[in-house]
C-alpha cells in the first residue's frame, strides 16, 4: 500500500505540526527540508511504481488527504482480498476507486 497526500495537503499538516504541542513530535527537520523536494520525491516514486507494481505483487495507492475516508477504504480493499467466514460483502466490496486505485492507474497523483 501506497498511502498518498497532495503536496497542499502535506503542508498543511506540517503546519499544524509546527504550532500543535500535541503533533510536535510528529514534525521532524527532515520532514521540512522534503517540501522543498517534492517533485524529487515524485518522480522517485513514480519510477519504483513503474518498474516494481506486478499483477503479482500490485502497488495499490490509497488517496489520503481525508485520513479517515484512507483508512476506511484500505481496510475494505485489503478485507475484499480474501475470502473467509461471516464476510460481509455488502461492506467490505464498497471501495471508493477515487481513493483506492492501483498504482499504474493513479500516475501522477
Amino acid at each position: 500500500f501506497w498511502f498518498s497526500v497532495t503536496q497542499r495537503e502535506q503542508r498543511t499538516r506540517f503546519a499544524i505540526r509546527q504550532i500543535d504541542p500535541v503533533r510536535r513530535w510528529k514534525l521532524s527537520p527532515m520532514d521540512l527540508e522534503s517540501l522543498g523536494r517534492w517533485e524529487d520525491y515524485s518522480e522517485a516514486k513514480e519510477a519504483m511504481f513503474a518498474g516494481t507494481d506486478t499483477d503479482h505483487a500490485p502497488w495499490i495507492t490509497i488517496r489520503s488527504n481525508d485520513k479517515k475516508r484512507a483508512r476506511l477504504n484500505a481496510m475494505r480493499y485489503f478485507l475484499s482480498q480474501f475470502e473467509y467466514e461471516g464476510k460481509d460483502h455488502a461492506l467490505v466490496d464498497q471501495v471508493d476507486p477515487l481513493i483506492v486505485q492501483r498504482a499504474r492507474d493513479s500516475v501522477g497523483d
